[in-house]
């Protein structure tokens, strides 16, 4: 009995040890996170390291220096373009690696092998899209580039040595959170970033929706509320610009287009599931839009006399931020600016000569075919039996088997939906999808031209090489010039191609030749003095190719009305123009919270409460200056009201129909500038014959419904739409929400609950001198013990920049700028 006592505990003890050294489920294993020397303990990162050091990396081919400031900016000399590139993976794995693993896993479908059978559902989705299928086209077509090859396998090798170097203390904190380790890189995990954000800037599309409610509802009417261009836009290229002649004939719209449309009718109706929106794969577009802007102005117009260019990319708000700020400099490179994790290069910056900044184009590049299968070995293509090609895909699933999904291939590309993995609209048909991402493109080599570009021709025949996303590319240089590219690689097609699902089974629908990129439209020094792109419409009608997208227009109108303004009377309105310099001009027009929308709708819908309630109409005045500011409560009402009286307008004319599929904010609020007494005001659930006016007051009488409900929380605009940098795991405990800031969609500052500015930058491109201004939501490193891992949250919300550092391509540099200095051998 006395040998039983005593191994009781000792069994107990084995056992916890055993439990506790082993992952359960999606638990970690809890006894090494708890680990007082390797586990979350050893990820705790003092205010006061000093990241100085000197050490030996394998893989180099002569010594690299690497200077840092105090905000943790790198700035890299190398003697090559090998030691550079594999420098910057290195620098990348050191502060982002979970983030770059966790992002590439999600690209290529690989969630679910460490997050278990939750994440199933979207790595299908993304096998089935065809991410994995585009980016081993693309990393053939770099590893064919001799110049490509060589910085995507220093990259690569610049990572592992990185990932080779990790002890188990070591590991990123998220690794112990959710119990796994990092694997290899390879060049393809660069390929799959770069599809992600293809897939981030071009997954949307309107071809379900435009599908549906075309046969739904009359032509007349459709054409009115869901118009390709809104009446009014202002253009990326300004009106009256030359084009280059088409090379390309006009194709003739064939003899009976119906007859080449997908058809949905009234039946099965739309749905959504968990987060399904029309192309099954991404969330909800909120209706006013998430925003990027960019611009350059003319020397002409500035107090110094050099031009400047602005650019304020809105994507989501995560933490780890998608940026990460550097410099590169090696014989024939010195660029700074910001780059992406897992990546190679500088996507967004300047160097020594030029500058360039991206705004999404929202071009449609991606098109839906309904397929004629004849069962699951073949189809019907133009009367003719078709073969598939099948790819098995294997996904790890946490915990569980393997699942093994079929992907199916026809000429349109990977059959995205089928009866195993129903598309949206649940019309029980294979939909296969054609996409520019699915192509051997090569944007490394865009960007590995465009960093060393030194004038605006070396700048446009390195842009040559960036197909898709299809992105407003924007260009300053130092001789004074600015322009701007609507780039990317389009298809000439003949009009309302790939607006609208497609019959797959007719050749007249297939894409056709590609338009020249020479000829995509383009400016430069237009006679205006400056150039503007918010995702609005990108030509005027004079452009002669036809296309269709989904574009957005109320930053478009604020910019232009901001810009041209004050540019063109020399005013001091917006603010002082003349008064201030212009990179503080420049600064309150990126964080301005003007609203346009505001501006025009909220009168209207002032002037019929006024009238309602016997109050002269003209006693009101100016409701409030249209910010949309941090603190504002009428903001908070105003955009309430707005969202009510929005639903009541349109719900009950598109019953069944999710509210990102209704006609966009642009469309109503010029219809209640143009028209008081429009069909669609009356709610025809009911019996009685509703106006305007009705929908008005019931909609304010609901707004102070809501508005009671939330006021014990704060009725301040910010702590009404809750702006979250959010970790990517969605721990709180890694987050910051509420953040105090302003703007909303529909403003310059399109920060909204999850996106907003991912990168604000102003350069000043003088003869003499470069001038920078730039800052990001979070920090240089991923880790959320570090101090440097939040550290510009806090500038960021209150609209203050950094000023950049760019460091001159020269041996020696200035060390009272440089806090940090790593030297690699």
């Amino acid at each position: 009995m006395r040998f039983l006592r005593a191994g009781i505990p000792i069994i107990i003890t084995a056992a916890l040890v055993w439990t506790l050294d082993r992952p359960h489920g999606t638990l970690p294993a809890l006894g090494r996170l708890l680990d007082p020397v390797n586990g979350w303990a050893a990820n705790a990162e003092p205010v006061g390291k000093d990241f100085t050091q000197t050490s030996h990396l394998n893989g180099l081919l002569q010594p690299v220096t690497i200077w840092m400031e105090d905000r943790l900016v790198p700035h890299v000399r190398a003697q090559n373009d090998h030691d550079l590139y594999f420098t910057q993976g290195f620098i990348h794995a050191y502060f982002r690696l979970w983030q770059m693993d966790m992002e590439t896993r999600a690209a290529g479908g690989n969630i679910s092998e460490v997050a278990g059978e939750k994440a199933l559902k979207f790595d299908r989705m993304q096998r089935r899209k065809g991410m994995v299928f585009g980016a081993e086209h693309s990393v053939e077509a770099m590893e064919k580039e001799p110049r490509t090859k060589l910085v995507l396998d220093a990259y690569t090798d610049g990572v592992n040595a990185f990932i080779h170097s990790l002890k188990d203390r070591d590991l990123p904190l998220e690794y112990k959170l959710m119990g796994f380790k990092p694997t290899e890189w390879t060049n393809l995990r660069s390929a799959l970033l770069m599809k992600y954000m293809a897939d981030d800037l071009t997954g949307y599309t309107e071809d379900f929706p435009h599908t549906y409610l075309r046969d739904r509802l009359p032509k007349d009417e459709f054409d009115k509320l869901f118009p390709e261009k809104i009446p009014g836009y202002k253009p990326v290229i300004p009106e009256g610009t030359k084009f280059e002649p088409r090379s390309l004939p006009i194709l003739s719209v064939p003899g009976i287009p119906d007859s080449l449309f997908a058809h949905f009718g009234e039946q099965p109706a739309i749905a959504y599931n968990d987060q399904d929106d029309m192309n099954g794969d991404k969330k909800e577009i909120e209706r006013e839009g998430i925003g990027s802007n960019n611009w350059a102005i003319s020397g002409k117009h500035t107090q110094s006399g050099a031009p400047i260019l602005c650019n304020d990319p809105h994507l989501g708000l995560n933490l780890p931020s998608l940026w990460f700020e550097m410099q590169l400099q090696a014989p024939g490179v010195n660029t700074y600016g910001v780059s992406l994790p897992g990546d190679p290069g500088i996507v967004i910056g300047f160097n020594d000569s030029i500058s360039w900044g991206f705004t999404n184009n929202y071009r449609d590049v991606k098109d839906f075919y309904m397929i004629d299968g004849i069962d699951d070995q073949c189809y019907n293509f133009n009367g003719t039996k078709h073969f598939y090609r099948k790819r098995m895909e294997h996904i790890k699933v946490k915990g569980k088997p393997d699942f093994i999904d079929t992907l199916y291939f026809t000429l349109h590309g990977p059959v995205i939906y089928d009866e195993r993995f129903p598309d949206p609209a649940h019309t029980g048909k294979k939909i296969a999808v054609t996409w520019m991402a699915h192509r051997a493109t090569n944007e490394l080599l865009a960007l590995y031209e465009m960093n060393r570009a030194q004038n605006y021709d070396q700048f446009v025949n390195g842009i040559m090489n960036f197909q898709c996303p299809a992105q407003n590319m924007l260009y300053a240089d130092r001789a004074g010039n600015i322009a701007l590219w609507g780039q990317g690689q389009f298809i000439n097609k003949w009009k309302d191609q790939g607006k609208y699902v497609m019959e797959g089974k007719d050749s007249l629908t297939l894409w056709g030749q590609n338009i020249p990129m020479r000829e995509n439209p383009h400016v430069l020094n237009p006679p205006q003095g400056y150039i503007a792109s918010a995702n609005q419409a990108v030509t005027d009608s004079t452009y002669p190719y036809w296309y269709n997208g989904h574009f957005l227009e109320f930053r478009s109108w604020e910019i232009n009305q901001a810009l041209g303004d004050s540019l063109m009377k020399a005013t001091s309105g917006y603010p002082g123009f003349s008064d201030v310099p212009n990179e503080v001009w420049m600064q309150k027009v990126q964080n301005s919270t003007y609203s346009y929308l505001a501006e025009h709708a909220a009168p209207v819908m002032q002037q019929i409460m006024d009238r309602l309630n016997n109050r002269d109409k003209d006693a009101t005045g100016k409701l409030w200056d249209y910010n949309l500011d941090a603190d504002s409560k009428n903001a908070t009402a105003f955009q309430i009201t707005w969202s009510i009286l929005y639903a009541n307008i349109w719900k009950d004319d598109f019953k069944n129909v999710p509210e990102n599929l209704w006609p966009t904010p642009e469309v109503t609020m010029q219809l209640l500038l143009s028209d008081t007494a429009a069909k669609w005001y009356d709610d025809i659930s009911t019996p009685q014959k509703e106006t305007l006016s009705d929908i008005v007051k019931l909609s304010y009488k609901q707004t102070m419904d809501s508005i009671e409900k939330i006021k014990a929380n704060g009725l301040e605009w910010y702590q009404v739409k809750n702006t979250t940098l959010a970790h990517l795991t969605k721990l709180p405990a890694f987050s910051y929400d509420h953040l105090k800031v302003g703007g909303w969609g529909n403003t310059i500052n399109a920060v909204k609950s999850d996106h907003g500015p991912s990168w604000r930058m102003i350069v000043e491109m003088d003869k003499d001198s470069i001038r920078g201004l730039g800052v990001y939501p979070g920090g240089q490193s991923g880790n959320p013990g570090s101090p440097y891992y939040n550290t510009f949250v806090d500038h960021w919300v209150t609209g203050n920049y950094y000023n950049l550092l760019f460091l001159p391509n020269q041996e020696k540099q200035d060390a009272s700028k440089i806090k940090y200095t790593w030297t690699f051998n």
